[in-house]
């Protein structure tokens, strides 16, 4: 198969090994542990604030003032300024316990600096029990820690706007009309919801267009509702509000964990933000392809734009080349012929389209993919040729060892084709008139593909759905894999899912500037954000309500793929 042919729906993150089922073993003890977490009195009195009219508003309104903030990938320092403001100026954390500085540090995190860039997370703890334990354990002084979060970046706006007007408008349609076709479309629907001088959504006639919750599209159709238009509603902010109102939750009801917890709203999930949260918070090193877990996370729980009630816990992995071939600029019609950047492109192109994976050859073997996803040309001046030309190649697979293989066979063709490019002229690199050929980016999403269903966490995502009462639908867990933030820690070998809570009767444009949702049924959006919680939770260990304690499920020292720490 030619690689260059390959449909949009071959690039989809979810595109993975075909999916089968999984049934996790739940012990009588996490069984146990589950339903006496759920029963008691505090969860109780949690669970109903969150499916409250009242809760299902706040929700509704922090999104919506959130998500409005433009936080495109590694640039997500206003969002998490304002996240930071409110954990310590509303929602009861003290300063001392949030985790990340303005400018991107977490002190003893392996790793500070990714791709050259600071990392703008958003961490905020509560601390464990753990620690005062006698004997207790630790990794260089690092106790144990369960990590909760989800992605506060989104693609769109690709670049920051200008610091006195942070924000991207909230636009509001009616869904029987017609999607929007164009951002000129789009801006110019007059219905927008409204937001005081400090940030705060008005609750106005528009916010009572927008604010109705529905069951499905169908429903919201029957009931003339409006769709919101705003970058990030879906991918993934309706999901990091529920990570966040998860930790205000466990705060004011003050649930006290044994391992401490963290809370996170992670940077650089999308695009060219390499997972860069992760990576910081995991010590990851793409150049050796290991984590050192400096900060001991022992479980990984995680949230993205899912559909309702959905699970990921098997990871796609990717590499990604940016390369730019460059010549002298200045050549003109006339001048005697010397290599050029466009053509060494096409010898790189041409390279790659004849390489084969065994999935080409044989439809049984593991689907691996790759393809040039981008090619971009600068401008060239009047009568000259373009002196610069990017390509952008993508390649795919749900474990490591098909994906390293076949970068390993379309990695060399880069250098290949620009000597090609320079021999076919008589010349070789570093001559006058020469190609060069310079890596712009590379991105690294490591694969991951479980072997055991079993473990401690899943066990416990498994049996809160059936505690609580959500989802139960799903009769197993599927083996698709898909390309997130979890992509990380299973790499690194702490154990980690990805599920929904956030609930939409519908979200679409996933990804592009006319993104949009209506919000869903706020009911199941609360048991979901109580599965979210409590899975951590019987991870971690909690002391509960009536001086019973539930014990930690996984041991004091996390899982890590190598010692060193990195810059």
């Amino acid at each position: 198969m030619n690689r260059l042919k390959l449909s949009a729906a071959a690039l989809l993150l979810a595109f993975g090994i075909p999916a089968l089922a999984a049934v996790p073993q739940v012990s009588p003890e996490m069984k146990a542990n589950a339903e006496t977490m759920w029963q008691d009195a505090v969860f109780q009195k949690m669970y109903d604030e969150l499916k409250s009219e009242e809760g299902q508003k706040w929700r509704f309104n922090t999104l919506m003032e959130l998500v409005r903030i433009a936080s495109p990938s590694r640039l997500e320092l206003r969002r998490q300024q304002e996240i930071t403001k409110r954990l310590v100026n509303e929602w009861g954390f003290a300063p001392e316990d949030i985790m990340t500085t303005p400018e991107g540090i977490i002190k003893g995190a392996g790793l500070q600096i990714v791709d050259g860039k600071p990392v703008y997370n958003v961490c905020v703890r509560i601390p464990g029990t753990y620690p005062q334990r006698p004997g207790a354990e630790s990794y260089k002084g690092q106790f144990p820690k369960v990590l909760f979060e989800g992605h506060i970046d989104t693609v769109n706006p690709a670049e920051l706007p200008p610091e006195t007007n942070p924000y991207v408008p909230v636009k509001i349609q009616k869904v029987k009309e017609p999607l929007v076709a164009t951002p000129a479309e789009l801006e110019a629907i007059k219905d927008e919801l409204h937001f005081d001088k400090n940030g705060r959504v008005i609750e106005d006639e528009n916010w009572k267009k927008a604010y109705r919750r529905f069951n499905d599209l169908d429903e919201a159709v029957k009931a003339d509702a409006y769709r919101i238009y705003v970058t990030g509603f879906g991918d993934a902010m309706i999901n990091t509000v529920s990570v966040l109102t998860a930790a205000k939750m466990m705060k004011k009801y003050g649930i006290k964990p044994v391992y401490d917890v963290w809370f996170c709203g992670t940077a650089g999930e999308e695009g060219k933000g390499n997972l860069c949260g992760m990576k910081q918070l995991y010590g990851y090193n793409q150049d050796t392809g290991k984590g050192n877990n400096a900060l001991n996370f022992v479980a990984n729980v995680a949230a993205d734009s899912l559909s309702p009630g959905s699970s990921i816990v098997n990871y796609l992995g990717s590499y990604r080349f940016e390369i730019t071939y460059s010549e002298r600029d200045g050549f003109k019609p006339g001048d005697k012929p010397r290599p050029s950047a466009l053509s060494a492109v096409s010898r790189a192109i041409a390279a790659i389209s004849d390489i084969h994976s065994p999935y080409d050859l044989d439809k049984k073997a593991e689907r691996t993919t790759y393809t040039v996803g981008v090619v971009n040309c600068t401008k060239p001046a009047e009568g000259a040729r373009s002196p610069d030309c990017t390509l952008m190649v993508d390649m795919r697979s749900p474990t490591q060892g098909p994906l390293t293989a076949i970068r390993s066979q379309i990695e060399p063709q880069f250098r290949k084709a620009m000597e090609a490019e320079n021999a076919a002229y008589g010349l070789k690199a570093g001559d006058k008139d020469a190609v060069t050929m310079k890596l712009v980016w590379f991105g690294d999403r490591p694969a991951y593909q479980r072997t055991d269903y079993n473990v401690p966490l899943l066990q416990a995502y498994w049996q809160t759905g059936r505690t609580i009462g959500i989802d139960n639908q799903n009769k197993e867990l599927t083996e698709r894999a898909a390309s997130l933030n979890d992509n990380v820690p299973a790499a690194v070998g702490v154990p980690t899912i990805n599920f929904n809570m956030g609930t939409a009767a519908k979200t679409g444009g996933g990804h592009t500037w006319y993104e949009y949702g209506i919000p869903g049924n706020g009911q199941d959006e609360a048991k979901r954000i109580m599965r979210f919680l409590m899975t951590g939770l019987l991870v971690s260990g909690c002391e509960l309500s009536d001086g019973r304690v539930i014990e930690p499920s996984v041991p004091p020292v996390g899982e890590r793929t190598t010692e060193d720490m990195y810059k």
